[in-house]
């Protein structure tokens, strides 16, 4: 009977300490991917896929790093070079003509961004004030010029 209570002693204990665990190892990944500079909540949608993945997109000196938000990896998902991102459209956010994720809110914006690379187009769903940002970082990027000295 002694050994039953304590078996299920720690299983209980177990049971909270695995999941706290989990989600401490999510704050601290969370935390570490946004430290080094901007970050924003955004879905993600390459070509060819069906589907949105929600995760985080990370401001980088000259990449777009974009992290999924279930994952546990310190690496991207995906990554795109800065100086190759190109704006091609914008829309708010409507599922049924513009393909937005579901569950998007109002002030949700899809946008469709040219990578420059064989991977294609991807469209990256997030806030109005997120996209300002983004757009921001991508225009006060260094500038490179080719053939010339300053």
């Amino acid at each position: 009977m002694e050994q039953d209570l304590a078996f299920i002693g720690w299983i209980l204990i177990a049971s909270v300490v695995i999941p706290s665990l989990y989600i401490a190892a999510m704050v601290m990944r969370r935390m570490v991917i946004r430290r080094p500079g901007g970050a924003v909540d955004c879905s993600l949608r390459q070509d060819g896929e069906d589907r949105w993945r929600r995760g985080v997109a990370a401001y980088r000196t000259d990449q777009l790093c974009w992290f999924r938000s279930n994952g546990m990896g310190l690496r991207p998902d995906a990554a795109f070079d800065r100086h190759a991102l190109q704006l091609v459209t914008r829309h708010d956010a409507n599922v049924v003509s513009v393909g937005g994720p579901r569950g998007a809110m109002e002030e949700t914006v899809v946008v469709r961004f040219e990578t420059g690379g064989d991977d294609g187009p991807v469209w990256l769903a997030l806030s109005r004030d997120a996209l300002t940002g983004l757009l921001a970082w991508l225009e006060a990027g260094p500038q490179y010029w080719i053939g010339s000295t300053c």
